[in-house]
């Protein structure tokens, strides 16, 4: 009988020292959770959930925040739909980030205002939340790390104005209606040139570069006399100036967006007279750089302008070598 007291003793006090293991386990666990901080192998881990993965333009921006994350100690994970246009995908992505226990998260919002809901959930679960590339309406975010559109559109306008006159037909190719990035860049260029009685033909080429040759060779087909071509990235640029080629019309200046390798190489071609280069891979580096400080409590600015500048052939050559040294070419 004293033999099975004793057991049931020493059964009682394991109890309570697992009860008091389990305990101490998930305060830890909720403290860790409350302060943001990393994982149990010590990583911070966040979530960089972009407009799409598979073009030249956000290779450079993920670039910078592989980069980032490998200067700060911290984990990336990359998604993005297949197109920009496929924004409800994009928004299941942060959704299942959050659920998935990220410890912050970085987002090119495709569509600003659709995204915003899951971004106050982001937020109401304890998740940083910083913008790139494009803005949104969302009062808790991080910061906006990206290019001053208006300004870098501007920069377009008044660069191809020299060679434009009162009357002239000018073909803009833009993304998607309802993105912000897009609106900003047409809106800078028209106003750069609103000293000039320019007719301007905008068409939506949402971001794609086939879909942007047809809608380029219908332009030129109803519009004979077009002077000059902007297109707001430089994927619609591409398609703009194959089908540029297809109707015996490279003589038509061709102005794209975005710096990319491609992008410049058909500048260093001859293919475009000037190209607007943003910087993806800074971009994409403060923007770890302000995930990692938010989740630590430092302070962050709530704007940071990642800059831009017209590309020509005369600096062309040093802008693909900066490119390719960012790439690890």
């Amino acid at each position: 009988m004293k033999m099975k007291k004793n057991k049931f003793i020493l059964l009682i006090a394991m109890m309570f020292t697992l009860a008091v293991l389990a305990a101490c386990s998930s305060e830890n666990e909720a403290s860790n959770s409350e302060s943001g901080q990393a994982g149990s192998d010590g990583n911070l881990k966040i979530g960089v959930v972009l407009k799409q993965l598979n073009t030249e333009y956000w290779k450079i921006v993920m670039a910078g925040a592989k980069d980032a994350a490998k200067e700060l100690g911290a984990e990336v994970k990359f998604l993005g739909p297949q197109a920009e246009t496929q924004y409800e995908q994009q928004i299941k992505m942060i959704e299942d980030q959050i659920a998935t226990g990220a410890n912050a998260l970085v987002v090119a919002p495709s569509q600003p205002d659709s995204v915003i809901p899951a971004l106050n959930n982001a937020h109401q679960s304890g998740i940083p939340v910083v913008l790139v590339d494009t803005d949104a309406n969302f009062k808790d975010k991080v910061s906006y790390i990206g290019t001053g559109n208006v300004e870098a559109g501007q920069l377009a306008g008044k660069h191809i104005a020299e060679v434009l006159k009162d009357g002239d037909k000018v073909a803009i190719l833009r993304g998607q209606m309802g993105s912000q990035t897009f609106d900003d860049r047409v809106n800078g260029f028209q106003e750069a040139l609103a000293d000039k009685d320019i007719e301007f033909i905008v068409q939506d080429a949402q971001h794609d570069r086939e879909k942007s040759v047809n809608i380029m060779e219908n332009i030129l087909t109803a519009n004979p006399d077009i002077k000059a071509v902007y297109a707001t990235s430089d994927e619609m640029a591409l398609g703009a100036a194959k089908a540029l080629a297809n109707e015996g019309k490279q003589n038509i200046p061709l102005i794209g967006f975005d710096g990319t390798p491609n992008g410049l190489a058909a500048l260093q071609d001859g293919v475009m007279v000037a190209n607007i280069a943003q910087d993806p891979y800074n971009m994409g580096f403060q923007a770890i750089e302000a995930a990692v400080k938010a989740v630590k409590g430092e302070k962050v600015e709530k704007r940071i302008d990642s800059g831009a500048k017209v590309i020509t052939e005369e600096n062309v050559a040093e802008a693909i070598e900066e490119i390719n040294g960012n790439l690890g070419k």
